[in-house]
């Protein structure tokens, strides 16, 4: 054969040429899946990428960026279904196309995470994704989908549990292929060390958390979040508030403080205590817990942090747009309020408005104390001192909040020492006997009292405060209840010693 040779050679339509065939859409799309993984599902029995399948060179250059198929542009939505068959309506709820506000924050991986507020840099990296390993258990073929791939979501809607970021195997952040990847699309393995990720164990969330959760999810696509207590407004305002919050969390406070607020989070919620499954979840969790008790628990929150006053927090965030700002201080300040209301005050407030020692004098004070009860006192009282209401010192005192305005009171008549004192529990001989003649008369068919309900008889009645053991002691004399069979300690085995 040689240059010289003469060939024959048919033209064709230039049209025809430049279009592509629609192909026979042997994959279709499921239900909530992401958009980009029934592409990568559609191209893989071709065995090229979905890009040189389906894509003309327009069309290329509009799919570069990852997040690209969130809010597809019109021309590729016509390419596709030029291409796959199905139709441009099925393929756009696929995306994200019919949310509200441009999805920047929806695509930010592990949006609300503490590297957010403690790095320097924070990642920005796109096309990262969280998965559910019992979700993929289930599927006859895995496949992502598109509420996964929000950065803010901590929990699988479908079973509860947390979304995997990572190879637990080789610690590969979990990632959606580009369009331009021709390889075997398989999201239920690690791309970098193909760990099968069923495999793995879960961790339940909270019903808090979820419940929380789901309210964003469901409220999400109009843009506009109803928060409890708060009501409803514009996503942009409640992801400012919700950074607002978590900076309060994790900017200039120590670690000390922040374990008793997660303390006190994981009790609350009787859930693992946070900081073990990921980032993601731990600040979805600290809002859920605060928004569960607006706003109480955020003051208790921020009390606990030894945090710095509103208007001081606002300062962190210089780029948000006034409009925004403002709405944001407004809610914050609702949490915990630069004023102290004149209508509220109580006869006890002139004491606390001029005791000589400051908030950290008190706190510096409760720290020399070697007594417990006389910390937590002054630890309560320090918070009050500084505007904090007595609601939500009492909440971070782990108190009823009529035991603190008690101690306030006592204080307010006595000085600071007779709040820090305990009561002597001591009863007059004719106050005892009412106190046992009531307690006889209880019926021996109901439950057996507890000593919080003496010891409320005997405030009610005389005005005097006993401790748990006087009215323990007054329980088992008096009651008509049978006398609790007391069992005698097991005596400790000692492991035997091996030479």
């Amino acid at each position: 054969m040689s240059p010289a040779d003469i060939y024959e050679v048919e033209f064709l339509d230039a049209e025809i040429v430049s279009a592509p065939r629609s192909l026979p859409a042997r994959i279709a799309p499921i239900p909530d899946e992401a958009l980009a993984s029934w592409l990568l599902r559609f191209a893989e029995p071709f065995g090229v990428s979905p890009e040189a399948l389906l894509l003309g060179d327009g069309e290329i250059g509009l799919t570069r960026h990852p997040d690209w198929w969130r809010k597809p542009d019109p021309l590729v939505v016509a390419a596709l279904v030029h291409g796959t068959g199905v139709s441009g309506e099925l393929i756009r709820s696929l995306s994200f196309n019919d949310w509200a506000d441009d999805g920047h924050d929806d695509a930010v991986p592990e949006r609300f995470s503490r590297q957010r507020f403690t790095a320097e840099r924070p990642s920005h990296q796109t096309g990262r994704i969280g998965v559910c390993p019992d979700c993929f258990a289930e599927d006859e073929a895995p496949y992502v989908r598109r509420t996964w791939t929000l950065g803010w979501l901590a929990a699988c809607p479908r079973h509860g549990t947390l979304l995997v970021r990572a190879c637990p195997q080789c610690g590969a952040k979990l990632r959606l292929p580009a369009l331009s990847c021709g390889e075997h699309f398989a999201p239920d393995r690690c791309r970098r060390c193909a760990h099968r990720l069923t495999r793995m164990a879960t961790l339940l969330a909270p019903e808090p958390v979820l419940r929380f959760q789901r309210r964003m999810i469901e409220s999400r696509p109009a843009g506009v979040v109803d928060l409890p207590e708060i009501g409803k407004i514009g996503w942009p305002v409640a992801a400012a508030l919700f950074d607002a919050l978590l900076g309060t969390v994790w900017i200039d406070t120590k670690q000390a403080a922040r374990d008793v607020l997660f303390a006190r989070i994981a009790r609350d919620l009787s859930a693992a205590p946070l900081g073990e499954p990921a980032d993601s979840y731990q600040s979805l969790a600290i809002l859920a817990w605060m928004f569960e008790a607006w706003p109480a628990r955020t003051q208790a929150a921020l009390a606990m942090l030894h945090a710095v006053r509103p208007r001081r927090q606002m300062l962190r965030w210089p780029n948000l747009d006034p409009a925004t700002r403002d709405k944001v201080g407004a809610l914050f300040l609702t949490a915990w309020p630069d004023e102290r209301n004149d209508g509220e005050r109580g006869w006890w407030r002139a004491w606390i408005d001029n005791l000589p020692q400051t908030g950290e004098e008190l706190r510096a004070q409760a720290v020399r104390e070697r007594l417990p009860h006389r910390r937590a006192r002054l630890m309560a009282i320090a918070d009050v001192r500084e505007g904090l209401s007595v609601e939500a010192a009492a909440e971070v005192a782990d108190v009823l909040p009529r035991t603190l305005h008690r101690w306030i009171k006592r204080g307010a008549r006595g000085g600071l020492e007779a709040a820090l004192e305990r009561p002597s529990g001591q009863l007059s001989g004719l106050q005892a006997a009412q106190l046992a003649e009531w307690i006889a008369a209880a019926s021996p068919d109901e439950p057996r009292w507890r000593v919080n309900r003496v010891q409320n008889e005997a405030l009610r009645r005389f005005r005097a405060e006993i401790t748990i053991y006087v009215a323990d002691r007054l329980l088992r004399m008096h009651g008509p209840w049978r006398r609790r069979r007391i069992l005698l300690r097991r005596r400790l085995t000692v492991a035997p010693v091996y030479d």
